[in-house]
């Protein structure tokens, strides 16, 4: 089974059928961010139309109790605190792993500097 790659440089097309030279045009019309469409397609396995018109969350993103019980603003601030990207995280989770294994588990190409 090939992986559906998502190139940000080609033409498309938006769910209504408007062509854009870009997925980055595209996003800029539906006022979204690439990174997010993107994590929205792959990763959450939205829809078009869903991906572009789901509004984004102005305050920065939900409350959130990590594995240990702490509140954090946001699932961004929780990755923060445990060093772990925000996209790594969404995808770990999306395959069925813990909250904790999510958060605690190092990255092969993870790089700390002392």
């Amino acid at each position: 089974m090939k992986k559906k790659v998502i190139r940000h440089d080609k033409p498309c097309k938006d769910h209504e059928g408007r062509q854009f030279p870009n997925i980055k045009s595209m996003c800029e019309y539906w006022h979204i961010d690439p990174a997010t469409f993107t994590r929205r397609r792959k990763v959450y396995k939205m829809s078009l139309r869903k991906a572009l018109t789901t509004p984004v969350k102005p305050n920065g993103g939900q409350q959130c109790r990590d594995h240990e019980g702490t509140l954090f603003r946001s699932k961004t601030l929780m990755c923060q605190h445990w060093n772990v990207e925000r996209k790594t995280y969404d995808y770990r989770i999306s395959h069925g792993w813990s909250q904790e294994k999510a958060l605690t588990t190092s990255t092969k190409n993870h790089n700390s500097k002392l």
